[in-house]
């Protein structure tokens, strides 16, 4: 099984990106972690993948991107990126 390329940009102050860090967390899936309130400019970046809205969080697998999924949206994207 290979590892799927997980990165989640979000806000420590924020909910959703807290429950979706848990899930990952909680599951053992790496991920990497890019806080908004710390740079700023991924602000851009995150609108510019969400149709012109900063949504919190933008997570990016492989190269699939995911708007604030519940853990089963989420779960399922990881598991389709990591099947042989």
């Amino acid at each position: 099984m290979k590892q799927a390329n997980v990165t989640v940009y979000g806000s420590r102050q924020c909910p959703d990106t807290s429950r979706a860090v848990r899930y990952l967390d909680e599951h053992r899936i790496a991920y990497e972690f890019k806080d908004v309130d710390e740079t700023p400019e991924y602000n851009d970046y995150i609108a510019d993948l969400n149709g012109g809205k900063r949504v919190l969080p933008t997570i990016r697998i492989n190269n699939e991107t995911l708007i604030n999924p519940d853990p089963k949206v989420l779960g399922r994207a990881v598991e389709e990126a990591t099947a042989s």
